[in-house]
């Protein structure tokens, strides 16, 4: 076989062992929401059967909402879930920050389930690529810039569990956009990314309707297909938060 066949085969290997690992991490990700979807529909049937103690002064009830903030960071990107090649996901940090609204849709004495909306003024990647270029032998060294960007996550669905305790555990899905001063993550893949994300973590009320959040998010953002290489940005975002309820 001859040297160009080998690297014609060898590429060709590589995009599809990097497009199967993509699909795994899409079909995580999908699981995920099917999991919180389910839950939600079954606290749908159940919550008319069971009458909330008003009394309790940290339950979620139906029709209440939610102003909040919130802020997070990684410190890597992640290649488990394909997207970025190992070495186009070096020397990347992430950072945004989001104002919240929720609001209550049903809940009882064990569940709430909020719609969450998420308006993101900021978005801060370092380490994106903006152009690169191939040696004869054969390294490729990149040209990295700082991005910056702005977005809206209106999809939003969050399960509260132990509601009516003083902690709260959820979980959460979302999906949206972000817009970028640049290409993000790599050269071609445009300025408008989708935004999809999955998580947890718990709420901590600090006093009767006031309450810090703290989690782990699996935040993705792709172009979906729409222009140049769709590969994607993934990372495990920390973040915390305050809320207020009225």
């Amino acid at each position: 076989m001859s040297i160009g066949k080998k690297c014609r085969c060898k590429k060709v290997s590589r995009a599809n062992a990097q497009r199967r690992k993509q699909a795994e991490g899409f079909a995580s990700l999908r699981l995920c929401v099917k999991l919180v979807f389910a839950l939600a529909f079954a606290l749908f049937v159940v919550a008319p059967v069971y009458a909330q103690n008003d009394d309790n002064p940290f339950l979620l009830k139906r029709g209440d909402n939610e102003l909040g903030f919130w802020a997070g960071f990684s410190h890597k990107a992640t290649t488990i879930f394909g997207g970025l090649h190992d070495d186009e996901a070096e020397d990347r940090r992430f950072f945004l920050a989001a104002f919240r609204y929720g609001r209550t849709l049903t809940a009882n004495n064990s569940l709430a389930l909020q719609y969450t909306l998420d308006a993101v003024p900021v978005a801060v990647a370092t380490g994106t690529i903006v152009s690169r270029t191939t040696s004869p032998s054969g390294v490729t060294t990149f040209q990295r810039e700082t991005a910056y960007g702005a977005g809206l996550t209106p999809l939003g669905l969050q399960l509260d569990f132990a509601n009516g305790a003083k902690v709260h555990p959820f979980v959460h899905v979302n999906g949206g956009f972000l817009y970028f001063n640049k290409s993000v993550p790599i050269e071609d893949a445009g300025q408008f990314a989708w935004v999809g994300e999955a998580g947890g973590g718990v709420r901590i009320f600090t006093s009767e309707r006031r309450a810090v959040n703290i989690g782990i998010r699996f935040h993705h953002i792709s172009n979906g297909d729409r222009q140049g290489s769709n590969r994607g940005l993934n990372q495990f975002v920390i973040y915390a938060g305050f809320s207020i309820f009225r």
